[in-house]
């Protein structure tokens, strides 16, 4: 039997439901055409933005608690578990951020 993970299929579906939105905005306002409304634009981008976050979120929240089971598994203390993690939720606040905006750039572009 085929095991699937939650977090792929998760992806999957997140993925269908993205592109097909931002194709259907892409075609109600014509924006590979001529002149495309100011709505067009903030739509996309309202649409980019939130499932940014929908990206983003559980990525970093699954990477915790893959470190947390790793470190279970190592036998860590309880003081150097907590720092480790503290350490990554810092990190991962710092890549998030980033990953937002190349997320927005990839999918959104740069519009007026």
């Amino acid at each position: 039997m085929i095991r699937v993970k939650p977090l792929l299929v998760y992806y999957c579906i997140l993925s269908l439901v993205f592109f097909s939105g931002r194709l259907y905005i892409m075609n109600t306002y014509h924006m590979t055409e001529g002149p495309v409304p100011q709505e067009a634009f903030q739509k996309l981008f309202n649409w980019v933005s939130l499932f940014a976050y929908f990206y983003i979120v559980p990525l970093l929240l699954a990477g915790l608690l893959w470190l947390i089971r790793f470190f279970r598994r190592k036998g860590l203390s309880w003081f150097l578990s907590i720092l480790l993690s503290v350490m990554y939720i810092l990190f991962a606040a710092v890549i998030g951020y980033v990953l937002l905006f190349v997320f927005v750039l990839m999918f959104y572009g740069f519009a007026p």
